[in-house]
């Protein structure tokens, strides 16, 4: 009798934790493609060290808005560490910036690479977090970059892929 009792309160359990994760599911939807373009620049060159041909910049500073998408009208501060290579005119780069506005902030990670001889940089990004209107949101997919300033380093980027907003 207790044992049938434990598999029917298993049971009964199972259920209503499944039909909780389902309700979840449903509330958030499935996710939308989001697409905003931002500009981002170097703000400060962080610490510079130099081996051949290779500089790496650890720390340096970015800034920029997003002048589109979810984050329209949101301002972007952070760092990020950056390798170029000037035989190859290639770079690589990863950092992290918080995008702030009146809904409130999120932390965006990214990774990529640019070709200094055609300005052309792809990447990643992906949220990590944020307050706010932002608390619940995810979004991560692609970067397409075009370098438009070399003094600052300035890029015209669009970024693109499926965005979730708990609701």
């Amino acid at each position: 009798m207790k044992r049938l009792m434990r598999i029917c309160l298993a049971g009964c359990l199972t259920t209503l934790l499944s039909a909780a994760a389902l309700r979840g599911a449903e509330a958030s939807g499935p996710p939308s493609a989001c697409g905003g373009t931002l500009t981002i620049f170097t703000t400060s060159l962080g610490t510079v060290t130099a081996s051949g041909p290779v500089t790496d910049f650890r720390g340096s500073g970015v800034g920029g808005a997003y002048t589109s998408g979810p984050l329209a009208g949101y301002t972007l501060s952070g760092a990020q560490d950056i390798m170029v290579n000037s035989v190859t005119q290639q770079s690589e780069l990863q950092g992290s910036y918080t995008a702030v506005g009146p809904g409130g902030s999120v932390v965006v990670r990214y990774t990529g690479q640019a070709n200094l001889a055609t300005g052309i940089a792809t990447g990643h990004f992906e949220t990590a977090g944020g307050t706010g209107a932002f608390a619940a949101f995810h979004w991560e997919g692609a970067i397409n970059a075009q370098l438009v300033s070399v003094a600052p380093p300035t890029f015209l980027a669009v970024d693109s892929g499926p965005c979730l907003t708990a609701s």
